[in-house]
């Protein structure tokens, strides 16, 4: 690549979300930049409707750096949100449409959101509702200045839908009054020539399982230039398609959405999964490249449908991250062949690590492909804080203009977050490999050590759901009176496939090293989730444990 070239590639890091709506609109114009249920955008209409409600935003008083919460389903009006809210210079606080009263509530508060942008519902749930739960008096409050004692920032909301209260402006009302002013004034360019690259452009708000939700903040030449590169990797260009499968309020939601626009590619939302409704868009939006979650695969795998469906035109896509036996699936299966793995978190502007398209299948499925451009990796032992050699677990520390500027109004967790050289502490087990491939292995809280070991429970999951009749499982550790620590396995079997745990644990010890052999198994029927979709380990350890203790009672 020649040095014009080079620096072209890298322009986005010092560019504003504004310029890359703008930018694509004059590249990409009349293409198809977005489709939900029917509905079809161009890249020209999509800035089009992006500026118009900007500019309304501006006009009812969102000024630079303030914080929007949007809280809709996934659809069109959701993208031109998403995209005019960094554009009017404000910071985008996307919700996660599982949240229910309680982590509403907090997000609404602890983000100091000035505005509130929701959809009365989606399918069997009412947003509204919720919202009634949270502000009882939400549909006598002024239109113009709400003033909620929990929320004392929140000063306005919007709504979107068939009947709203006299509180709310509604979406469409902001969106012509934007574009009436469009063409009186000049407002809009003004604020664009305040807004700045190192600026936050969004709270990625993470759901952990001990601890409340913590909004990541994330800057607008960091998420720009980070999803640009992901072009390189999966080779995506104008003719590609990417359907989501997952919600646009995630990282990866964020992330494909921009990496697709820089394409010039198609960006088809999901709005829900199914593996029907799954399958009958990959075939009837000749779909190139999506994401999968080994989720999603298991639920592909049980779908008795999936031979009747075309997916010839798939061609690539990534797993956040995806199992080698779920990536080879999806190869082998769907057709995917130039299919990648990633790794990445809501703190790093999306990925760390991520597989090139040519490289071989092996190194595909069974690694997360090398570091991002910009970006270093590091395995460290968190006991010593010495740098690990290559081949040796420990934690993946991350460094790079992509790394958040911290926890929006969390001092404490920010300062835990980075080590003494300035570090992402990221919390995941890792290794390099010699060519410089991560390994990803799992959460660091969720290592056992038995027998003196340090095991991943992610590797021993691994090794589980390769035997016949397994769905999914999960490795929690109980104490154990020889090994000091053991594990306990929770197995979800496929559906109408018979399953025999000691055949189980004899295939186990016959493979794998005697201590990562699981003590226990216990069958269930799925798993307890949090708002987010993570799977709820402290609750299945904290079983596990008093199931064992019963046990040794009994005996």
């Amino acid at each position: 690549m020649n040095a014009l070239a080079e620096e072209d590639r890298w322009r986005w890091k010092s560019a504003v979300f504004a310029d890359a709506v703008d930018w694509a609109a004059e590249t990409y114009g009349h293409r198809i930049a977005v489709v939900c249920e029917g509905e079809r955008l161009s890249y020209h209409q999509l800035a089009q409707r992006v500026q118009a409600l900007a500019r309304g935003l501006i006009e009812l008083g969102i000024n630079p750096g303030e914080h929007v919460c949007l809280w809709m389903s996934d659809r069109i009006e959701w993208m031109i949100a998403r995209w005019a809210v960094p554009y009017a210079g404000a910071v985008l606080v996307p919700l996660n449409t599982r949240f229910r009263d309680t982590d509403t509530g907090y997000i609404l508060k602890q983000s100091d959101s000035v505005m509130l942008i929701i959809e009365d519902g989606f399918e069997h749930i009412s947003y509204f509702d919720i919202l009634e739960r949270l502000v009882p008096d939400w549909r006598q409050q002024d239109v113009n200045g709400w003033n909620v004692e929990d929320m004392p920032r929140l000063r306005r909301v919007v709504g979107l839908g068939e009947q709203l209260p006299d509180s709310m402006m509604s979406f469409d009302a902001v969106e012509a009054l934007g574009s009436a002013l469009l063409a009186q004034d000049d407002k809009l360019d003004p604020r664009r020539a305040t807004i700045r690259p190192e600026d936050i452009a969004q709270l990625l708000y993470t759901s952990g399982t001990t601890s409340l939700p913590k909004g990541a903040m994330v800057r607008h030449g960091a998420l720009l230039q980070s999803n640009r590169n992901t072009v390189e990797r999966l080779r995506l260009g104008p003719d590609d398609r990417f359907l989501a499968p997952v919600p646009l309020f995630t990282a990866t939601g964020t992330g494909y959405t921009l990496s697709t626009l820089f394409a010039g590619g198609t960006f088809v939302i999901g709005r829900r999964f199914s593996p029907e409704h799954f399958c009958r868009l990959l075939q009837d939006e000749r779909i190139t490249f999506t994401f999968f979650v080994d989720t999603i695969v298991r639920d592909l795998q049980d779908f008795e449908g999936l031979p009747e469906f075309d997916f010839s035109h798939l061609r690539t896509g990534a797993g956040g991250p995806l199992s080698p036996a779920g990536l080879r699936w999806v190869v082998d299966t769907l057709g995917a062949t130039e299919m990648c793995n990633v790794y990445g978190m809501s703190e790093t502007s999306n990925a760390i690590a991520r597989s090139w398209w040519h490289e071989p299948l092996e190194l595909r499925a069974d690694t997360n492909g090398k570091p991002v451009d910009g970006i270093s990796v590091r395995i460290v032992d968190v006991e010593t804080e010495a740098v690990l050699p290559v081949g040796t677990i420990g934690e993946i520390r991350v460094s790079g203009y992509t790394v958040m500027a911290g926890y929006y109004n969390r001092p404490d967790e920010t300062a835990a977050s980075f080590d003494k050289d300035g570090w992402l502490r990221t919390g995941d087990l890792g290794e390099l490999t010699a060519d410089n491939h991560l390994i990803f292995r799992g959460r660091l809280k969720e290592m056992i050590k038995p027998s003196g070991f340090n095991v991943a429970t992610l590797e021993i999951e691994d090794f589980v759901n390769r035997f016949p009749g397994v769905s999914e499982s999960i490795i929690v550790g109980v104490p154990d009176r020889r090994l000091g620590e053991a594990a306990f396995a929770y197995v979800k079997p496929r559906s109408g496939e018979a399953f025999d745990a000691s055949a189980l644990l004899e295939y186990c010890r016959q493979h794998v090293a005697s201590y990562k052999v699981p003590r226990h198994v216990e069958i269930v029927d799925g798993f307890p989730m949090t708002g987010s979709g993570k799977v709820r380990r402290l609750e299945l350890k904290e079983r596990a444990r008093k199931l064992v203790d019963d046990k040794t009672a009994d005996a």
